[in-house]
């Protein structure tokens, strides 16, 4: 029954953010549709979305140790950007990032299903350089807050875990134009931290802080894959 009733849980939530995304990417649709009929003008803003894949390095995400750490090998990865370009060449931003994982394993006697969210925001520089009339090369950076969530169910009891700390990020892409105001873009990128060094514990109406060392400090550092579509004005 705990089974099949996490799966559902599961499930719920994979559709909630298939949704998420969805909604995200029809907007920047209706934004480039709306953008066609502008007259032309210099772009100084742009604005992206894209979904991937992304893969763990060397991290972990489990509250019960390293031990447990194989469960998870990657998840859903998704962003939203925003640059002013103060040049062809040069702009600032800011970058929001989600990743999603689940996983399912046995805790000695007890099984444990967990459900993890990753998000990160912060300020991002950004360098472009042509590649051809419609094609950009792009390279951007940042560092800023990352913040850690596992709802998780240890047989019947359930419990959450949260922890924060600071931040990193880069990412590199290729953007292909193929309308005035629309590009469709692909690139691989990394963040992640090392430095959680502290959780907070609610389950069974009480909340408790813990100090976090090895084996069970949390570490979190991805590499992923993702495409979307970027807007200009």
């Amino acid at each position: 029954m705990t089974a099949i009733y996490c799966s559902g849980i599961l499930n719920q939530i994979i559709i909630h953010m298939k949704n998420v995304y969805l909604v995200v990417l029809f907007t920047f649709l209706a934004c480039s549709l709306h953008a066609q009929v502008k007259s032309s003008h210099a772009e100084k803003v742009e604005v992206s979305a894209g979904i991937g894949y992304g893969w763990l390095l060397n991290s972990n995400l489990s509250p019960y140790g390293l031990h447990y750490r194989g469960n998870y090998d990657g998840g859903i990865q998704g962003s939203v950007d925003a640059f002013y370009k103060f040049s062809k060449r040069f702009g600032i931003g800011a970058l929001y990032t989600n990743f999603s994982t689940s996983g399912n394993y046995s805790v000695g006697p007890a099984l444990v299903s967990e459900d993890i969210q990753v998000n990160y925001v912060g300020p991002q520089m950004k360098f472009s350089c042509d590649i051809s009339d419609r094609c950009i090369l792009s390279v951007s950076y940042g560092g800023g807050y990352l913040w850690y969530t596992d709802k998780g169910w240890q047989d019947e009891t359930e419990y959450k875990v949260t922890a924060h700390s600071w931040g990193v990020n880069i990412n590199c892409g290729v953007s292909y134009r193929v309308l005035s105001h629309l590009d469709v873009f692909a690139n691989i990128g990394c963040f992640g931290t090392t430095d959680i060094k502290k959780s907070k514990v609610e389950s069974q109406g009480a909340t408790t802080e813990e100090e976090m060392h090895d084996p069970y400090k949390l570490s979190f550092k991805s590499i992923g894959l993702m495409a979307g579509i970027r807007v200009p004005f």
